[in-house]
């Protein structure tokens, strides 16, 4: 029978997420632990306990260097911009003049518009480095490292050195906040991390 310990090793051993977030520090314990749960019980056959996983995790030792992705995140800046409203439109002539993405689908055009409503949602644009255009896996990571923290995403888009996530406006705060500690964690700037909202 696989041991706990076994199964939390392997689980995140065959996920460069998980192991990048443990080797940089940049994980919270308990959320990966809950995040992980089922797989472990899968591979040991029983119900674990959440505080048996956390303490794997921490007991774990990832080998390998750190990703590019991570790299390249750490040398990238952070805007937040408020008021937008994602849109789907049937005809092009409806879309408003104040779209800034446009997405034909199958069943028309998505868009994500400036807003007048209260309620409205925010991006988080990470604006990447040069040279990052062909990097792969940067999207993925800031995925899983948001859903790990409990930040919900509403959409993503990579978009040549940009990365806009879409995010209900009360999570700004804390998806702010997460990405602050993903982009400029360790970052050896004394002014630290820049961080323009509009």
């Amino acid at each position: 029978m696989t041991k706990a310990s076994e199964a939390v090793k392997t689980i995140v051993s065959n996920n460069n997420v998980y192991s990048l977030l443990i080797n940089t520090g940049l994980v919270n314990y308990t959320k990966l632990a809950r995040e992980i749960k089922g797989q472990v019980d899968f591979l040991t056959g029983k119900k674990i306990k959440i505080n048996t996983i956390v303490k794997a995790l921490t007991n774990i030792e990832v080998k390998g260097k750190n990703s590019n992705a991570l790299e390249i995140l750490k040398q990238s800046t952070l805007t937040l911009e408020y008021n937008y409203e994602e849109q789907h439109f049937e005809n092009p002539e409806e879309i408003p003049k104040s779209a800034i993405l446009i997405i034909k689908d199958q069943n028309g055009y998505s868009t994500l518009a400036k807003s007048a409503k209260s309620n409205s949602l925010v991006i988080a644009k990470i604006h990447l480095p040069a040279g990052s255009c062909t990097t792969a896996g940067i999207t993925l990571l800031i995925t899983e490292f948001l859903e790990i923290n409990g930040i919900s995403v509403v959409n993503i888009y990579r978009l040549s050195r940009e990365v806009w996530i879409i995010i209900q406006s009360e999570s700004a705060g804390k998806a702010a906040d997460a990405l602050n500690r993903l982009l400029f964690q360790n970052e050896k700037n004394v002014g630290g991390p820049t961080i323009e909202a509009h």
